[in-house]
């Protein structure tokens, strides 16, 4: 994993009614994406509805999701678990599917100190051959990885990088310098990516390219590779809206699913006890979308 940068898009997961996966469903979903040119792909995130899933379940997901993906663009599977032996069996499972790395949260529920999670991490490192993307998300985990945790968290031997969620653009600095670069950062924050990839993020780990994979896409293209910092600019005040909506709304797998079904591609039903969409909601998401689709028909006039 160590030319991981891009844009990965952290998947939904497609229920059917009776809450069993829609496998035919996700490989549709996967390899659509795959051709819209993602750089990367993430089952079994907190968008992926990880926790509502049997270890059954996750398997058969990620063997979907490799072999749909085929090879195309690296995957890294979610592998976090509410205990560090939980973890290493979820770890090993990615890298015998053939993942290229796995996504980290700390054991959530737990609220494990900063020492607690450090060891979370190193022994999943000593465990286990592959790469490791930390996942910094205090508000699905309710612990923060400090930075001074990070810089230690670095030198471990399998951890690549980081997906980082704490909403605040100063952890960006912070990181970089207590650890003098030597951890790639990846944004985890919706309407934070522009901002970030100023900062120095390599990759956003994303919602929206559910949806939108080529603006998310073209967003990375224009800030960090070409650095045309106006036009990425222009391009992602566009997509602000929706961004804020799916990080803030609560209702971010409802949402995601929501469009997916109309737009021809799966989306399917959220796992229980997730309601569907009321008409408020969805006629909202509408009116986003045709909003910005409308920026879209406006540039090329």
């Amino acid at each position: 994993m160590t030319n991981i940068r891009g844009v990965y898009v952290v998947l939904v997961t497609p229920f059917m009614a009776d809450q069993r996966v829609d496998h035919a469903g996700l490989k549709r979903n996967v390899e659509w994406l795959v051709e819209q040119g993602v750089h990367g792909l993430i089952p079994l995130g907190s968008t992926g509805e990880f926790a509502s899933l049997e270890d059954d379940d996750k398997r058969k997901i990620v063997d979907t999701v490799m072999a749909a993906a085929g090879g195309k663009v690296p995957v890294v599977v979610g592998t976090t678990a509410e205990t560090t032996e939980k973890a290493i069996q979820n770890t090993v499972m990615a890298k015998q599917a053939g993942a290229s790395g796995a996504l980290v949260l700390p054991p959530y529920y737990y609220t494990p100190d900063q020492d607690e999670i450090f060891e979370h991490y190193h022994r999943i490192s000593d465990a286990v051959d592959l790469p490791i993307m930390v996942y910094n998300n205090p508000f699905s985990s309710k612990v923060d990885i400090q930075a001074e945790t990070v810089a230690r968290l670095a030198q471990l031997e399998h951890v690549a990088c980081i997906k980082e969620s704490t909403g605040d653009i100063k952890r960006i600095t912070e990181i970089r310098t207590r650890t003098n670069d030597g951890i790639k950062i990846f944004c985890g924050w919706e309407d934070m990516a522009y901002e970030s990839f100023l900062m120095g993020c390599e990759g956003w780990v994303c919602v929206i390219g559910n949806i939108l994979p080529k603006a998310a896409v073209e967003l990375f293209k224009l800030v960090v590779d070409q650095q045309d910092f106006q036009a990425g600019w222009i391009l992602y005040k566009r997509m602000l809206p929706i961004l804020r909506y799916l990080e803030y709304a609560g209702k971010t797998q409802k949402a995601l699913k929501y469009v997916l079904d109309g737009m021809n591609l799966i989306g399917g039903y959220s796992s229980s006890p997730k309601l569907p969409l009321d008409a408020a909601s969805m006629a909202r998401i509408d009116e986003l979308l045709r909003d910005f689709k409308g920026g879209d028909e406006a540039a090329a006039r």
